[in-house]
């Protein structure tokens, strides 16, 4: 901070003490608490999906795809030797166990 004397000090409160307050114009507050609520509803409107709804539906979806791989798995290794069998000879290969 700059040092100053007493003399600028008091001069400057001066100046500040004497200054007058200023009004708003007309309708200012109701423009700016309509141009509040405006912000507010479009921020409603562009992020509608709460956070737990999200993480609800994803761990759903994490679920179903979880069974129904589970499902595809198993119907894998119910191919018969018969069918391996027959998949290997048309390719002129044999199948040793």
């Amino acid at each position: 901070m700059k040092n100053m004397s007493n003399e600028q000090f008091e001069q400057e409160m001066n100046i500040i003490s004497n200054l007058k307050e200023v009004g708003a114009p007309n309708f200012f507050y109701t423009r700016l608490k309509a141009m509040m609520d405006k912000e507010n509803l479009s921020n409603e409107l562009a992020n509608p999906l709460k956070p737990i709804l999200v993480i609800c539906a994803l761990t759903l979806f994490l679920f179903i795809n979880s069974l129904l791989l589970k499902n595809d798995s198993n119907r894998v290794n119910t191919i018969s030797s018969q069918e391996m069998e027959a998949f290997a000879a048309s390719y002129d290969q044999t199948i040793t166990n």
